[in-house]
């Protein structure tokens, strides 16, 4: 399918268009009897892109049964309305960012964990773009997905004080990472889906951005 890039078996990262040479995409995990969401794009991203993508693998969208949103942004959570229509989904949120989302069900914190497809993710915490912005970690494989939590030379999404940025990126640093999924293809890698040695250079890079900050 068009703007779909699969990171693995099960898991997806939908790309939609925002502007020319950039995106936003959503990630869609799969699993054996219900499928996860993290984020939900704009109002017309689950029926022009999610939906789509979830029937062609022979899916349906009515089983999608929880979406994590990683922060309180237009393009992360407007969808969330129509997947709440079409599904009996809940939507996940730190605690932090659930207010300015009134389609939130669920409150989460650092350290909470969330089941989205088959997969297990525990929630880590990273302030710097949005008070709660959060990333999910999934221990068993290895894979980071980010949210607007590492912003690389994008440094006015830095919203809060620098240091508080940097030290949330510190701890991702701490993490066995061999998948990294962002929201957005921030540079310097200039790509979402990082692998291998990119995660961390990914990461390094924007903590060295932000330290030369003023």
């Amino acid at each position: 399918m068009k703007d779909v890039e699969k990171v693995s078996d099960d898991l997806y990262f939908v790309k939609q268009d925002m502007r020319p040479g950039w995106f936003f995409g959503v990630t869609v995990i799969v699993g054996t009897a219900r499928i996860g969401l993290v984020d939900t794009g704009f109002e017309n991203t689950p029926i022009d892109y999610i939906f789509p993508l979830i029937q062609e693998l022979g899916r349906r969208p009515e089983e999608i049964s929880c979406v994590v949103n990683t922060h309180r942004d237009g393009d992360h959570v407007l969808g969330n309305k129509v997947i709440k229509d079409r599904t009996k989904a809940e939507v996940a949120i730190h605690e932090l960012e659930a207010e300015a989302v009134e389609t939130a069900d669920i409150k989460l914190k650092d350290g909470d964990a969330v089941e989205l497809g088959d997969r297990k993710f525990k929630v880590v915490h990273t302030p710097g773009h949005r008070p709660g912005s959060i990333c999910l970690y999934d221990e068993k494989n290895f894979t980071l997905i980010t949210g607007d939590s590492v912003c690389g030379d994008r440094i006015d999404l830095i919203r809060m004080d620098k240091n508080i940025y940097i030290s949330s990126l510190k701890k991702l640093l701490d993490l066995d990472i061999r998948v990294l999924v962002m929201s957005h293809p921030f540079k310097p890698l200039g790509k979402s889906t990082l692998t291998g040695n990119e995660p961390k250079e990914m990461i390094q890079a924007s903590i060295d951005i932000a330290e030369k900050l003023k």
